[in-house]
């Protein structure tokens, strides 16, 4: 017959007192124990390498790749280490300009494979002509300099589960960056099997990486095809001319219908390109379109409120127990009215997307850009919303969550 396990039940009293005999114990135990105790986690070690926080890096090279655009090499600080990336991803980097902090997403342009072997990844910018931080980059950053940043994010990134094995990448202007990453990626992972990319530029003078796609391209054994299309070419260009539409597409992808898309580049690209693949009925599904980015200006917005240009409105921004009002206008953010008053919430994508700046509406009405309205409906069920791409209608108050 089997025997069943007996609990041992001493008494309230003796189990109650059995407990300070306990710390004698456990220490006999610790003293019988491997005096080579091992304090290694691997787990944690990974966890950091994944999820690292702030970033403090050094930039190594600068490299002057156009008249108005360069690319920066970095390399992390002791003790940080670079985090693990996908090709299409942007990195959140911080600023200090003129006393106030504020945050910038820059697309990283270098492969995965640099940040793993090299443990260096690179960002190529375009100056704007009126943009307050390229124009603080231009004349600011150079070799040497330090600078912070949080690890990559964002979804403009190759899935197999999900993505075409034939993608037609649209890029234009400096939002080739993920495209020169992805096709650097190609030839480690063979994902996406081919990449058809029109890079739309204004002049031959103007495009990014032009020689060193091109090599790419001629040594890929035709996974890789890129095209230059100028909108303003001179009597010499040989190459497509006018602007990336329907009709340019069917033309240099007669398979289009069953490729995917990715779209990156300034927002009049977005705005210009959507009607152009829907005429080509290319489901939502089949597209992929990088952060929206900021937008020029917003008053010319097809859907902006007329009766709101020029308007100036009194925000009061609750934070903890802090109450401060602050001004801000209807054509600039509530996170560009935050940053302006010293006060900046911590952004990344600056799209409306990832959701890292999310506050609470608690009185007064915004108005979010429809291209990157990224709240949930549940959040707006519960007046929360996204300062980086919501615009002011009314006086505001507003509870921020994170600060600079």
């Amino acid at each position: 017959m089997e025997k069943k396990a007996k609990i041992r039940i001493r008494g309230y009293f003796a189990d109650l007192t059995s407990w300070f005999k306990l710390p004698k114990r456990r220490r006999e135990w610790i003293d019988q124990g491997n005096p080579n105790f091992d304090i290694g986690d691997p787990v944690a070690d990974l966890a950091k390498r994944l999820h690292p926080g702030l970033i403090s890096a050094v930039i190594t090279e600068v490299k002057q790749e156009t008249p108005s655009s360069r690319t920066y090499t970095l390399k992390p600080e002791a003790p940080h280490i670079l985090p693990l990336h996908y090709a299409g991803q942007y990195m959140s980097v911080k600023f200090e300009i003129d006393g106030k902090a504020l945050t910038r997403p820059f697309a990283i342009s270098s492969p995965p494979m640099t940040a793993y072997r090299d443990n260096l990844i690179q960002i190529t910018l375009r100056k704007k002509a009126d943009g307050y931080v390229s124009a603080y980059v231009w004349d600011h950053w150079q070799a040497g300099s330090r600078l912070r940043f949080e690890a990559p994010l964002g979804q403009l990134f190759y899935s197999a589960i999900r993505d075409a094995a034939h993608v037609v990448g649209i890029a234009g202007g400096s939002g080739i960056t993920i495209f020169r990453s992805i096709i650097g990626d190609m030839r480690e992972s063979h994902r996406p099997e081919r990449l058809t990319l029109l890079y739309g530029s204004r002049q031959a003078g103007d495009i990014i990486f032009k020689d060193e796609l091109d090599e790419w391209a001629a040594r890929s054994n035709g996974r890789v095809k890129i095209h230059h299309i100028l909108s303003e070419a001179d009597k010499g260009w040989t190459g497509e001319r006018g602007f990336i539409t329907r009709d340019l597409i069917r033309k240099l992808v007669p398979d289009y219908g069953s490729a995917g898309f990715y779209v990156s580049g300034p927002p009049a690209l977005y705005d210009f390109i959507g009607p152009e693949l829907d005429a080509l009925k290319i489901r939502p599904t089949r597209r992929r379109i990088e952060c929206y980015g900021e937008s020029g200006p917003i008053e010319r917005h097809r859907d902006f409120p007329r009766d709101q240009e020029n308007r100036t409105y009194a925000m009061k921004v609750l934070f903890g127990r802090d109450e401060q009002e602050v001004p801000a206008k209807s054509t600039e953010t509530v996170a560009v009215a935050l940053e302006r008053a010293g006060l900046a919430v911590d952004t990344q994508c600056r799209s409306g997307e990832c959701g890292w700046c999310r506050s609470k509406l608690v009185a007064g009405k915004v108005w979010q850009r429809p291209e990157s309205d990224g709240v949930r409906e549940r959040d707006k069920d519960a007046a929360y919303f996204h300062p980086c791409s919501a615009y002011p209608l009314e006086d505001l108050t507003v509870r921020v969550f994170t600060r600079l």
